[in-house]
This record gives structure tokens, C-alpha cells and sequence, in this order.
């Protein structure tokens, strides 16, 4: 969970398959179906998350939240997409993120 306007903090996405390799993004969709699309970082070392479990080295990415990045409150999506160098895209599933006012 977030607030609006916050910033700082890391959005962390288990994406559970080696993808250390690959182009990352992560894609943010606002509650009016705006999309914003985030260059995402592989996670080199394992990492324990305290509501989702452990999220193996290689297979999740992060994005540090910037200024104006959650201008807005209420239920957002994020998803991972990422490219093999093969050409070949992954994208995972929405997850449900809430933003509080």
C-alpha cells in the first residue's frame, strides 16, 4: 500500500523465473487506466519480502518510487514486462496496489 504523493519507496514484483538478462519494465496503471512505464531493476540477492515471502536473486525487479510518480489515490495495477534478448516478452499478471489519499 502507498500514499499519494509518496516517494521513496520501492515497488518490489517476484516475477519467479531468471530474468537477469532481460529488459524490465514495470507499468503502473492508474485507477483512470493510464499507464506509466518505469525502467525496473533485477534483484542480485535473495530478499525476504514480510507479506509475500522470498523473492529468489535474478527472478524479481524493484522501481524507487519518484516525485509525482502516485499522483493519485485509489486502486492501481502493476505488472512486469520483461524482454529475453531471444525477442521474447513476458508480461505477468496485474497485481492489485491500493493508494490511500
Amino acid at each position: 500500500m502507498f500514499n499519494k504523493n509518496e516517494s521513496g519507496d520501492s515497488i518490489y514484483f517476484n516475477v519467479g523465473e531468471n530474468i537477469a538478462a532481460n529488459t524490465n519494465q514495470l507499468l503502473l496503471k492508474k485507477p483512470d487506466g493510464t499507464e506509466l512505464i518505469k525502467t525496473a531493476t533485477v534483484g542480485t540477492t535473495n530478499f525476504t519480502s514480510t507479506t509475500k515471502g522470498l523473492f529468489n536473486a535474478n527472478e524479481y525487479v524493484f522501481y524507487t518510487v519518484q516525485i509525482g510518480d502516485i499522483d493519485v489515490a485509489g486502486q492501481w495495477q502493476v505488472r512486469v514486462v520483461s524482454t529475453f534478448p531471444s525477442g521474447k516478452v513476458r508480461n505477468t499478471r496485474w497485481q492489485k496496489a491500493d493508494v490511500e489519499h
